[in-house]
């Protein structure tokens, strides 16, 4: 038996396509959850297959300082791994995980790999999916896309996608969704970045649902939505609920009377 070391990041396979060209979809978890929530749909949607595990030492939990293992619903543990899916009728490959890396060496090991692996099955095009945070809650959620070269612009343009008018040199798109961009279009690969419009503080199924129906556009494929559906309306009755017990408290708050402490004056003017 093959030893497993992890002195770098790598991809096991459980089983390995024999279809080539296909497209690379990318949905890890970043701002708003939005492109981890629209790839779970995604592969639901298609009925995809796992295929393969990415494992890497620059994995940790979401807010672990340590490595660990995880969880599986067994009781297992395993490693903390990404997941890649595949889908035969449709040829799409699918990302989907939790973990990024840990410093600019390892993102950029990590899109290595990737592009190895798109190398491998002969894949020219690629989708990252992720949230564009503002702060603030967005009812009907715009969806950007993010291009390298003139073949991702007029994917862009053709399926009317906003562009971001950033200045130059700010830095936009941070993590994988954003550096695979330009390295794939280095690699004469068409490459676009979907954003969803999103607060960012919390996950976002309204967002996922924008980008994944603009995906579906690009792909001209159909898809049902049902579990984001759901998740947008327990979202919106949680937003509901914060914001009635917030205006009670502003209520609460004017009208309850500010009586003085002894030996205090009360403030006027």
């Amino acid at each position: 038996m093959e030893k497993f070391r992890l002195e770098k990041s790598v991809i096991r396979f459980i089983e390995k396509p024999e279809k080539k060209g296909g497209i690379l979809v990318q949905g890890l978890l970043g701002v708003g959850q939005v492109g981890y929530l629209a790839g779970k749909q995604l592969i639901k949607s298609l009925g995809a297959k796992k295929i393969a595990e990415m494992f890497s030492p620059h994995f940790l939990y979401p807010g672990a300082a340590l490595p660990g293992v995880i969880y599986e619903k067994d009781g297992r543990v395993d490693l903390s791994k990404n997941e890649i899916y595949f889908s035969e009728e449709h040829n799409i490959f699918i990302i989907s995980g939790l973990y990024q890396g840990l410093d600019p060496k390892s993102y950029f090991e990590l899109a290595n790999l990737i592009l190895d692996f798109c190398d491998e099955f002969e894949i020219n095009e690629i989708y990252t999916l992720g949230g564009y945070g503002e702060s603030k809650i967005i009812d009907e959620p715009k969806v950007y896309g993010v291009f390298a070269d003139e073949k991702g612009r007029e994917l862009i343009e053709k399926f009317n996608i906003d562009k971001i008018d950033a200045p130059e040199g700010v830095l936009g798109v941070t993590g994988l969704a954003g550096i695979l961009v330009p390295m794939a279009a280095k690699n004469n690969k068409l490459a676009v970045c979907l954003l969803g419009q999103t607060h960012g503080a919390y996950p976002d199924p309204k967002a996922a649902k924008a980008v994944l129906l603009k995906l579906c556009e690009v792909l001209g494929i159909e898809i049902k939505t049902e579990d984001l559906d759901e998740q947008i309306e327990e979202m919106e009755r949680e937003i509901a609920k914060a914001e009635e017990a917030l205006k009670k408290a502003l209520v609460e708050a004017t009208a309850k009377p500010q009586t003085p402490r002894e030996g205090e004056f009360p403030y006027i003017g």
